[in-house]
This record gives C-alpha cells, structure tokens and sequence, in this order.
C-alpha cells in the first residue's frame, strides 16, 4: 500500500514540472515497454520520461565505446605498465592540502565511521577527493539522462560517426556490437534500479546530477550499488547520498562488507578499493592519496 501511495505521489510532483515537446519521444518507447514489463507503473513511466530536460542522444553510448575502443587496441605491455602507476594529479600540494583540511574538519565524525566499519578517515577522504573532489564536482547532466541514453543505444550504428574510426575490421565490429548491447543492458540495469532507489527515498529520478556514467551523489554510487550497501548515515528516516554522513557512511559500508580492514596488507587493500572502480590506476590513486594523508595527520594531527 505504501509503495503505491509513494509512486502515486511521485506521479502528482513530476506531473507538475515542465514537460517536453519532444521531437524524439518515439526513441524511448522500446525503453519504456521494457520498464513497465519489468513491474514499473505505466503512468510513472510515462511521467519520468516527460520530464524536460531529457533528449535523445546516442553520443552518451559513443563516449563509453570510444574508451572501451581504444583499451582494446592498446598494446599489452603499455596497459600493464600503466596500471602499475596512479594519478599523478591527486598527489600535488593542493589536492592534499584540501583532502588534509577535510579530514581535520570532519575528524569527529569520520572517527565515528571508523569505530562503526573500521574504515580509516584517510581512506573515505581519499574517496571523496578522487571521486567528488571532496562533494564540489558531481556532474553536469542528471544521471538519469546518461543511463537511458546509453540504455537506449544497444546498435553502434547509431554512432558509429562518432567512434573516430573510418572502419573496422570484422572481428573488431563482432566486438563493438556484442560490447555495446552488454553495456547498453547494464545502463538498463541501472536505470532500473535508479528509478528503485528514488521511489524509495522519496527523490525525483530526473533531477539527480550524475557523472557521464550514472553515478551519483558525493561519493559516486552507482543506483545499483546504492540500492545495496548505501546506509542512512544521520538517521533522519532516508538515504540521501549528496548528505555527508549518509555518503561517508556508505562508502565504509561498502568497502567493509568488501572485506576492508585496515590491518590488510596493500594489495588485499587495492583488490578492495578496485570493486569501488574497476582501474587499477584509480586503486593505487586512493590508496597513495589516504597514505599521504595519513602521513600528514600523523605529524600535524589530529590525534
């Protein structure tokens, strides 16, 4: 009866925002056959994707597919060589410097966090710097445009164009087609449970900032990921990952039930930092940035 009444509601609140006269309404149809054959009310449906500010376009999927690309062509011992690096630009005197006033700020409570999961404060601080540049950069269009973009872009050939490629040979293109239908059911996936968590915490799907990708709040979770180990971190009843107590309580959550420890040796640690992204470069990355964070607060405090 509850969730009922919550998508009723929900229908009432998006009913009131602007809605778009869209020339490519017809480009989410298959999309929204699918959502509604998978449990989600037609109206809702129908009512999410009215909204304003969503429009068709397939350069979100050609974006994806041009990295994936050219990781497949890199040479080997070029790949390997660069993922035994991390990224240089975290490490400067300014990232650090402002990761090392976060952490002095916000010491209290990511103690708090630490006693709860035992997650070192260095660690989430290194998280969010990385990920948000500490909450200040959290995307330019809502997530839920890139993932139904990227979820409606299943055929290359919509994109192909944009791929920086004149052709491809025919065990490439095999690739690419089978590769950007797996990509393109995640995305789906992922709406799905985007559409799931909002309903849940009472949030409007489409006014969400996400990353190019669909992750989303401080901390970056993808919906899926926030469907399963994001926490009510400050208690008030809902899980708003753009909240800090909720996010950084989310991202020990995670890491924890991934068999963090903060007794674990270095590489046991990056194996669990890279299930939070799939970059050996990004696990180094956290793990150098909370290393020297931790070295900083070991000599100027706190304690």
């Amino acid at each position: 009866m509850f969730r009922k009444l919550t998508v009723f509601f929900f229908i009432l609140f998006l009913a009131s925002a602007p809605c778009a006269v869209a020339d490519d309404s017809h480009s989410w149809d298959a999309l929204k056959d699918r959502l509604v054959a998978d449990g989600f009310n037609r109206e809702y449906v129908e009512t999410v994707f009215s909204a304003s500010s969503l429009k068709y376009d397939s350069a979100m999927m050609a974006r994806k597919m041009r990295v994936l690309l050219k990781r497949r062509f890199e040479p080997p011992a070029k790949k390997a060589a660069r993922e035994r690096k991390y990224d240089e630009r975290y490490i400067g005197p300014v990232m650090l410097a402002g990761g090392y006033s976060y952490l002095r700020e916000h010491y209290e409570l990511l103690q708090k966090i630490d006693k709860r999961y035992g997650v070192d404060p260095s660690v989430l601080t290194a998280l969010l710097l990385v990920e948000t540049k500490l909450g200040f950069t959290l995307g330019d269009n809502p997530a839920f445009n890139n993932l139904a973009n990227m979820a409606a872009s299943s055929d290359p050939l919509k994109f192909f164009d944009d791929l920086g490629y004149e052709k491809l040979e025919e065990k490439d293109m095999v690739w690419l087609k089978k590769r950007t239908k797996k990509k393109a059911d995640w995305a789906y996936k992922e709406l799905s449970s985007l559409l799931k968590f909002s309903a849940d915490n009472s949030i409007v799907p489409t006014e969400i900032p996400g990353s190019p990708y669909g992750a989303f709040g401080i901390c970056q979770f993808m919906p899926s990921t926030a469907i399963h180990y994001a926490v009510d971190g400050d208690g008030d009843g809902r899980i708003d990952l753009f909240a800090r107590e909720d996010a950084l309580f989310s991202m020990a959550s995670f890491l924890k039930r991934h068999g963090w420890k903060n007794s674990l040796s270095k590489e046991k640690k990056l194996k669990v930092i890279y299930r939070y992204n799939h970059s050996m470069v990004y696990a180094r990355t956290i793990y150098e940035v909370s290393r020297q964070l931790e070295k900083i607060r070991s000599t100027f405090g706190p304690d």
